[in-house]
């Protein structure tokens, strides 16, 4: 039943903002866009996305290296079937099914590699806020109370993970207050499986214990969206639109925090209208930005969810199993 709910929740968000996107909108005006769109744009556009996930296993691999010292060429596959999974699952599993393939790979704990797709999160979080709060400073939004309430969550997001380091740093003080409520735990077995999950998240945390290692993440967070936000750009210029560079760093950043929100997969609407809203606001016409947006999202979409099906294909995987397990 809670699966369910999600699955119609996500899909009540999802066709609300479908109804935003396409309200006031002309179907003709937008096939029209799509048949003048320069195609051959999208080949360097995928070349910067693909580098950027390329940077994101990079990034992994500081996030790992507490764990196991993997190779980023290793870690390149399950980011890509994670990224798969996220678009053609429900309920954003692709993160658990990334941690599935990567443990059942290298033989690390799978527990803690979650925990460390989590402070990635956080990362991105931070990273997305960054982009938007550098953007209102340099284009100047009309809406004050917005770019204050941006900046505080940019704020939260930055406690979250000086928290984080804090609990990271003190790996001992945890385990010792861990075991205090554990051993009140009648089960021998849930007792075992409580101080294995403690140590497990300690260890995913690892990252934050060297400044070194988390200011690498954080500016390898920054060079993987800023190339993602070129893909963004090249892609507009096959539709013929010029905008400064910090308008698509906010389109980028407004529209991945908004796919947190619950949606089908594959991010229907919860990515497309922000992308929209952005290029209205600054003057875009809505059925071009409808357009180029629809185009944009199948090239974020498309290849990565077909070279995932690859990657889980030579693995000898199956989507059935990686669910199950």
């Amino acid at each position: 039943m809670p699966k369910q709910k999600r699955f119609w929740v996500g899909l009540l968000v999802s066709l609300v903002l479908l109804v935003f996107v396409f309200y006031q909108t002309d179907p003709s005006k937008i096939w029209d866009s799509l048949q003048q769109a320069q195609y051959i744009y999208l080949l360097p556009a995928l070349a910067l996305y693909f580098i950027g996930v390329g940077v994101r296993a990079a990034r992994w691999h500081f996030l790992l290296r507490a764990l196991k010292p993997i190779p980023t060429r290793a870690l390149f596959p399950p980011v890509v079937i994670g990224y798969m999974a996220n678009d053609i699952l429900p309920a954003r599993m692709g993160e658990i099914v990334r941690a599935y393939v990567l443990g059942r790979q290298e033989n690390v704990s799978k527990a803690a590699t979650l925990v460390t797709i989590v402070v990635e999160r956080i990362f991105d979080g931070l990273t997305m806020l960054t982009f938007i709060v550098a953007g209102s400073f340099v284009l100047n939004f009309a809406d004050a109370e917005l770019t204050a309430r941006l900046r505080l969550v940019g704020a939260l997001f930055s406690a979250a993970i000086v928290a984080l380091a804090l609990f990271a740093g003190m790996p001992r003080r945890v385990e010792r207050l861990a075991d205090f409520f554990i051993q009140r735990v009648p089960s021998e077995a849930l007792r075992a499986r409580a101080a294995a999950l403690t140590h497990s998240l300690l260890a995913g945390l690892g990252v934050l214990r060297s400044p070194a290692d988390s200011c690498a993440v954080y500016a390898l967070s920054i060079l993987a969206w800023l190339f993602e936000t070129g893909m963004y750009v090249v892609i507009a210029w096959g539709f013929d639109i010029v905008l400064p560079l910090p308008v698509f760093l906010v389109a980028c950043a407004f529209a991945n925090l908004v796919t947190i929100a619950p949606s089908t997969p594959g991010y229907v609407g919860v990515f497309d209208a922000p992308v929209i809203y952005v290029l209205t606001t600054f003057g875009i016409e809505p059925n071009l930005a409808t357009s180029y947006t629809l185009v944009l999202h199948a090239a974020l979409i498309l290849p990565v969810t077909l070279l995932g099906i690859f990657y889980v294909w030579r693995a000898g995987l199956s989507l059935t199993q990686m669910t199950r397990a």
